[in-house]
C-alpha cells in the first residue's frame, strides 16, 4: 500500500547475521494466521447464509385450505420459506445485503415452504389470516440500508356465513390494503385470491393484487399454494415457540396479542364483523 510505513534497507551484513532460524517460524506464522482466517471464514458464511428449516407437511382444516391465496413472487425479491421447521428449527433469517434476492430465490426456497393461518368467526363473517415467512427484506443492492432481517406479510380473506368470499385484504408497510370480490382476480375455482409479493419502487417488500390476467414469474409459472399449517394443527410444542420467537421488527399477526390488531387493521368498512370479540 502507498501509505506502508517504510523501513531501511538491510545490509548485506545484517542479512548474514540473521540467518533462515527465522523462517520456518514465519512460514508457521502464516500458516497459522491462513488456517485460522480461512476456519473463521467458514464459519461466518455457515451464519450469513444458513439453510432454511425444512418445511412441516399440510395441516390445516378444509375452509382454511379452501380460501388460502394463490400466491406469486417478483423476481426482485425472496420466496418464503418456513418459519419453524420440521425439527422445531426456527428460521434464522438472512442479513439484508449483497443482492435483493440474494441466497433466498433459489428453486429449492420454492420447493421448502409453508403458509401459517388462522381463523377468527363472529356476527355472520369468518377472517382467515394467512401469513407468509421471508429471510430477509432488504429495499437496496449491497446495502442493509431501510432493510432488515426477517419478514411477515399477510392476507385476510372475508366470507360471510354460507356465501362467497367478499373481501381480501393484503399487508403492505404494517398496513392493508382492501379490495372488494369483483376488483380481484381468483383461481378457477373462485376462493382462491391471486396475491403477489413484489418490491415496492425503491422501497422493501410487500403483498399486492395480480393484475387481471398477470402470469405467474416463479420458477415453475404457476400459482403456488404453500403447504399450510393451521392455528390448531402444529407438533406438540411448536406453536408456542413459533410465536415467542424474536423475529426483530418483522410482527408475525397470527400471535396472541398480535392477531385482533392485525384484524382491524385489516377490516372491511361497513361489515359487522368484531376484531376483539
Amino acid at each position: 500500500m502507498s501509505d506502508a510505513p517504510r523501513y531501511p534497507c538491510r545490509t548485506d551484513k545484517e542479512v548474514t547475521l540473521r540467518p533462515l532460524v527465522t523462517r520456518p517460524r514465519l512460514r508457521r506464522s502464516i500458516s497459522v494466521t491462513l488456517a485460522t482466517a480461512i476456519g473463521m471464514l467458514f464459519v461466518f458464511a455457515g451464519v450469513a447464509f444458513a439453510e432454511p428449516p425444512k418445511a412441516l407437511d399440510w395441516n390445516a382444516p378444509w375452509p382454511d385450505r379452501t380460501y388460502e391465496p394463490a400466491f406469486d413472487y417478483d423476481g426482485d425479491g425472496c420466496y418464503p420459506t418456513p418459519a419453524i421447521g420440521s425439527d422445531g428449527t426456527i428460521a434464522t433469517g438472512l442479513n439484508p445485503s449483497g443482492a435483493v434476492n440474494g441466497q433466498c430465490h433459489d428453486q429449492s426456497d420454492l420447493d421448502n415452504t409453508n403458509t401459517y393461518s388462522r381463523v377468527k368467526c363472529n356476527n355472520g363473517w369468518c377472517a382467515y389470516l394467512y401469513a407468509l415467512y421471508f429471510e430477509k427484506d432488504q429495499a437496496v443492492a449491497g446495502s442493509g440500508l431501510g432493510g432488515h432481517r426477517h419478514d411477515w406479510e399477510h392476507v385476510v380473506v372475508w366470507v360471510p356465513d354460507g356465501g362467497w368470499p367478499q373481501y381480501v385484504s393484503a399487508s403492505a408497510h404494517g398496513k392493508y390494503n382492501t379490495k372488494s370480490r369483483n376488483d380481484i382476480p381468483w383461481d378457477e375455482s373462485g376462493t382462491h385470491p391471486k396475491i403477489i409479493y413484489h418490491k415496492d419502487g425503491i422501497g422493501t417488500h410487500c403483498f399486492r393484487f395480480a393484475g387481471f390476467g398477470e402470469q405467474p414469474e416463479n420458477h415453475e409459472k404457476a400459482w403456488q399454494y404453500p403447504p399450510l399449517i393451521g392455528w390448531n394443527n402444529y407438533p406438540a410444542g411448536f406453536r408456542d415457540k413459533l410465536t415467542s420467537a424474536n423475529f426483530g421488527s418483522a410482527q408475525l399477526g397470527i400471535r396472541e396479542g398480535s392477531f385482533n390488531y392485525e384484524l382491524s387493521k385489516a377490516k372491511p368498512a361497513g361489515i359487522p364483523f368484531d376484531p376483539n370479540a
